[in-house]
């Protein structure tokens, strides 16, 4: 009985996660770096580092979408065969949630990279654009929709 509960278990959570949209669309939720950028009115030298650090994580998070992208589609091939298999389904959805922090994790790390570079007044205008999207730091990247949301 435990088993049957366990798997019913996992399959609803692997269905929810499935009808999120997914996040290898990975659609931008914030402006463009480049208009934050103009926006802090970065000097000559942070405005290339500030172009580095993001050509950092873009080099960091690519495979990793891609990762994701795959592990995702093998979760929806599994939570919806016939006779999905809840270990399986279970295992699959472990494996892309580890990716998804992979990913959280690189775009954390570079929103200390980027504040490092700021000065005290840029650094709060920074946090304020954050804020005013109703994000924390970084999440504006990551952030899932509601369910049931248009986002």
């Amino acid at each position: 009985m435990k088993r049957i509960v366990l798997a019913l278990c996992i399959t609803a959570a692997a269905s929810l996660a499935l009808a999120q949209e997914p996040h290898m669309k990975m659609r931008m939720m914030g402006p463009d770096p480049g208009e934050i950028a103009a926006t802090l009115g970065l000097s000559a030298d942070q405005k290339v580092q500030w172009d580095s650090i993001h050509q950092q994580l873009q080099a960091t998070v690519e495979p990793l979408h891609h990762q994701l992208m795959a592990a995702h589609e093998q979760l929806e091939a599994l939570a919806t065969s016939s006779n999905p298999d809840a270990t399986a389904v279970g295992k699959q959805f472990l494996a892309a949630r580890a990716l998804e922090k992979q990913v959280q994790a690189a775009h954390e790390a570079t929103h200390a990279k980027l504040t490092a570079i700021l000065t005290p007044d840029q650094k709060a205008k920074f946090d304020s654009l954050h804020h005013e999207m109703g994000h924390g730091p970084m999440e504006m990247h990551m952030r899932h929709p509601a369910p049931g949301s248009r986002d």
